[in-house]
C-alpha cells in the first residue's frame, strides 16, 4: 500500500493534487499502484475487477490513486509515482506526438462514454425530445450554456464535435463554460448551466432524478464517427511494461473477468461497485446505470487498429498535433488474449 505521504512526496511537481482517497488494496499479491482521475464509471472494468476481488485472484495487490484529473495522472505515469494509469486515449496520442514514452495495454471503455444532458426545463423550452435525431438535437441547441470540464478536455471536443452535427459554431453558437466534473449535477439543478457531459452516474442521476433528458449518448454508438472508440485505457510505460510482463498480463485477465460480469451480471456488477466505491449513491442507480453502460467494455478486450484510426481521425478535427502517430508508438496490445 502505496501512503499518501510517499505518494505526494514522490509526485514530479506536486501533480498528485488530491488525496488517495479510498486507496484499495486488494491482500496479498505483488504490489501495483493504478492512477485514476476519479471514482467514475471512466475506469468501469477496472473498478468492477478491484470490488469484486479479481485482482487479487490474478495474484496482485492493487492500490487505486485518485489524483482528482486526467492531467495529474498522466504526470504521475510519466513521472514514475505510479506503475500503471487509466487515461483518456487522446491524451495518450497527444502524449506520445510530443515524444513522450507511454502504451496503452488494455480497453477500459470502448465507446466515447461521456452522455450528454440537458435540464428538463431547457428541453421543454427548445421543443428538443430524446427520440428526435441526433441533428436535430443539436440544431435546436443554439443558445445554451453547456459545461465543459476545461478547454481542450474530451468534454469540450465532444461538445464541440456534436453541435458541429447540428450546424452549430461553438465559438459562437453557444457558451461553453468550465465547471468542475463533480459540481456539474448542482449547477444545473441550480439553473447555472443548461447542459453537461460527462461519464457515468453523474449524468444518469440527473435523468433518473427527472431533472435532465438525454441530448446525445455517444456510449450508445448514436454518434457518427466515434462508433467503437478507444475512450478511456490502461497504460504504461513501456520499461515498466517490458520488465514487468506478468504485471500487464494480469491486470488484463483481472478487467476481462469484470467485463465479462458487467455483460452479463449488471445488477451483481453494480451491487459490488456500490459497496466499494459509491456506498453514497443509491444503489438501484448504480445498478441501472451498469447495466445502461454495459456495451462500452470491450468483451473480449481488443485494441484494434480501426479503432487507433478512429482516435486519430477524430483528434485531427482539433488539433494536427497527432498526425504521424502511429499504431505502434501509442498501444501494445501483446498482453491480450493471455
Amino acid at each position: 500500500m502505496i501512503t499518501r505521504r510517499t505518494m505526494l512526496g514522490g509526485m514530479a511537481g506536486g501533480a498528485l493534487a488530491g488525496a488517495i482517497t479510498r486507496g484499495q488494496a486488494q491482500g496479498a499479491g505483488r504490489p501495483v499502484t493504478i492512477a485514476i482521475g476519479g471514482y467514475t464509471f471512466a475506469y468501469l472494468p477496472l473498478l468492477v475487477a478491484t470490488a469484486a476481488g479479481f485482482m487479487k485472484d490474478a495474484g496482485l495487490d492493487v492500490s487505486l490513486i485518485d489524483t482528482g484529473s486526467g492531467t495529474n495522472s498522466m504526470a504521475a505515469i510519466l513521472g514514475g509515482s505510479v506503475d500503471v494509469a487509466g487515461l483518456v486515449m487522446s491524451d495518450v496520442i497527444l502524449a506520445v506526438a510530443k515524444g513522450q514514452k507511454i502504451n496503452a495495454f488494455a480497453p477500459l471503455m470502448s465507446q466515447y462514454a461521456s452522455d450528454a444532458v440537458i435540464s428538463r426545463k431547457t428541453a421543454e423550452k427548445i421543443g428538443l425530445a430524446p427520440e428526435m435525431p441526433l441533428k436535430e438535437r443539436m440544431a435546436r441547441m443554439k443558445g445554451l450554456t453547456l459545461a465543459i470540464s476545461g478547454r481542450g478536455s474530451g468534454t469540450d471536443k465532444i461538445w464541440r464535435y456534436l453541435l458541429s452535427l447540428g450546424g452549430l459554431d461553438p465559438e459562437k453558437d453557444v457558451s461553453l463554460t468550465v465547471v468542475k466534473l463533480d459540481k456539474m449535477y448542482l449547477a444545473l439543478r441550480s439553473g447555472q448551466i443548461d447542459g453537461f457531459n460527462t461519464t457515468a452516474p453523474a449524468n444518469n442521476q440527473a435523468v433518473e432524478d427527472g431533472l435532465a433528458v438525454w441530448a446525445a449518448r455517444p456510449s450508445h454508438g448514436e454518434v457518427p464517427g466515434i462508433e467503437n472508440f478507444l475512450y478511456t485505457v490502461l497504460c504504461g510505460r513501456p520499461d515498466f511494461l517490458d520488465k514487468n510482463p506478468e504485471v500487464a498480463a494480469s491486470l488484463v485477465r483481472g478487467m476481462a473477468r469484470a467485463s465479462e460480469l458487467i455483460r452479463n451480471d449488471p445488477a451483481t456488477a453494480g451491487q459490488l461497485l456500490h459497496d466499494k466505491y459509491f456506498q453514497q449513491t443509491n444503489v438501484e442507480l448504480i445498478k441501472h446505470t451498469v447495466s445502461d453502460q454495459r456495451m462500452t467494455v470491450s468483451v473480449p478486450p481488443t485494441l484494434s487498429e480501426q479503432q487507433f484510426a478512429h482516435n486519430i481521425e477524430f483528434e485531427l478535427k482539433f488539433s494536427d498535433a497527432v498526425r504521424g502517430v502511429t499504431y505502434q508508438q501509442a498501444i501494445n496490445p501483446r498482453w491480450l488474449g493471455t
